[in-house]
């Protein structure tokens, strides 16, 4: 019954019917991670469908060499590595637990089985790779076009965005030190950069907490 309930309240999983989702829960189960555990390592087989309940989850490549980009970080309610759902069922990321994490886990065949009878679920699907690969278009012009204060400006502006706050408002999910991985910088200038925004009366930061005080401006600045 707690997998059924959790199911109801997630997005990707709207529109299906009791029937429907009684169906998919059977043979699901729950895992846990604490902060630093590896849910899935880049290059291994994927074994099962997940969707994050609570937490975080960072998703990374990384080099032979040591060297990690952060592609995308998951949180409540989200499934992560849907690429696999197609073709290949190598993971082309390593998937990280930032925080106390609780993870549905599917089997395969159940999803399958799933998507094959029911359009909804397809169509749930669409709307998150469609999200995802707009963020990927995001990124790719943040790294490649924008100065690094273009793209702290740029990631402050897009967070509050994701996050739906009636007064602008950023909850950082990691560190700046996870911000500076996914910037292409370093924590020490990511630190700097905010402090000047405070500065310049853009924003307020305490911590993770960081209030929007001038949007328009931040918008600005953010190229």
């Amino acid at each position: 019954m707690e997998i059924l309930r959790a199911m109801e309240g997630m997005k990707l999983f709207e529109g299906l019917s009791e029937r429907e989702l009684a169906r998919l829960s059977q043979g699901a189960g729950w895992k846990s991670y604490g902060p630093g555990e590896f849910v899935f390592h880049q290059g291994a087989e994927a074994g099962h469908f997940h969707v994050l309940y609570s937490g975080v989850i960072k998703l990374f490549r990384s080099t032979a060499e040591g060297k990690e980009q952060t592609v995308y970080l998951a949180e409540d309610g989200e499934p992560f590595c849907l690429c696999t759902l197609y073709g290949t069922r190598v993971l082309p990321v390593s998937a990280l637990a930032m925080a106390p994490c609780r993870v549905l886990v599917f089997a395969w065949e159940r999803m399958e089985e799933q998507m094959r009878s029911s359009p909804q679920v397809l169509l749930n699907i669409v709307r998150v790779l469609n999200t995802r690969l707009m963020h990927s278009f995001q990124m790719i012009e943040d790294l490649a076009l924008r100065s690094i204060h273009q793209r702290v400006a740029s990631f402050l502006v897009h967070t509050a965005r994701l996050q739906g706050q009636d007064t602008p408002r950023v909850t950082l999910s990691v560190s700046r030190q996870e911000v500076a991985k996914i910037l292409g910088t370093t924590p020490e200038t990511i630190s700097r950069i905010l402090a000047r925004f405070c500065q310049d009366g853009l924003i307020e930061a305490r911590g993770r907490q960081i209030a929007i005080l001038n949007l328009p401006a931040l918008m600005e600045a953010a190229g």
